[in-house]
């Protein structure tokens, strides 16, 4: 089975190895409504942005050593077609604008808007294959780990960390893809709220940047 195989795979392509937690340490409770605050966020844009930076910097290197008569000795970035495909997996991972988190001794849950649901069973297996690939959770200290290995090879890790106030939640989401040298890598702060009081909803998008629209507008108007 596919999938199966992909399990060990996994763990190979993680960089550092799975830490065992003391199920005596007490973790954070995460549980709650939280949302995207954006001020302190990273940009999806902002980070496509810096790999063609890159990428432009690694094609000057590249013509000015040929103008040299020399060899280039810089390592490649990789496929330009290949960057922005991970750039475009980065916004849709990451474009959930309100988390909900359940939370028990034995299981994490993360609904995400607009994106399937990320659950650790904590007493059961480190890995598991599902329909994506091969999924695999963690708790390390304080830090909730993720990780999606999909068929094609893109590992995509989460890592979830609760401030000491417990009023904010950082999402740290990292793409790691085969033949692509660097990694897209995107910061989401989310801040608890109530959702009886929330008016208003935005997403941040590569085309349109930040849309805000009121929860009332269902016909796709209505922008702030």
């Amino acid at each position: 089975d596919l999938l199966m195989c992909l399990a060990p795979l996994l763990f190979a392509c993680a960089s550092d190895p799975i830490p065992v937690t003391d199920a005596s340490t007490p973790v954070p409770d995460m549980s709650g409504h939280w949302e995207v605050d954006y001020a302190r966020s990273d940009s999806v844009q902002t980070q496509v942005n810096a790999s063609f930076r890159e990428v432009q910097r690694e094609l000057r290197r590249r013509r000015d050593a040929a103008e040299r008569g020399a060899s280039y000795q810089g390592v490649p970035l990789g496929d330009l077609n290949k960057l922005v495909a991970v750039a475009k997996m980065a916004e849709l991972v990451t474009e959930s604008e309100l988390l909900e988190v359940y939370q028990d001794p034995r299981l994490v849950r993360i609904e995400r808007e607009n994106s399937f649901a990320l659950t650790c069973d904590l007493k059961g297996a480190r890995s598991v294959p599902s329909q994506l690939g091969a999924e695999t959770c963690w708790w390390d200290g304080q830090q909730l780990h993720f990780h999606v290995l999909l068929p094609d090879g893109l590992l995509i890790k989460h890592r979830f960390v609760r401030s000491a106030d417990g009023l904010s939640l950082s999402q740290r989401t990292a793409l790691i893809a085969p033949g692509v040298a660097r990694d897209m890598e995107v910061v989401r702060i989310f801040s608890r709220y109530d959702p009886e009081a929330r008016g208003y909803r935005c997403i941040e998008t590569l085309s349109r940047g930040r849309v805000c629209t009121t929860e009332q507008d269902v016909s796709g108007g209505g922008a702030l």
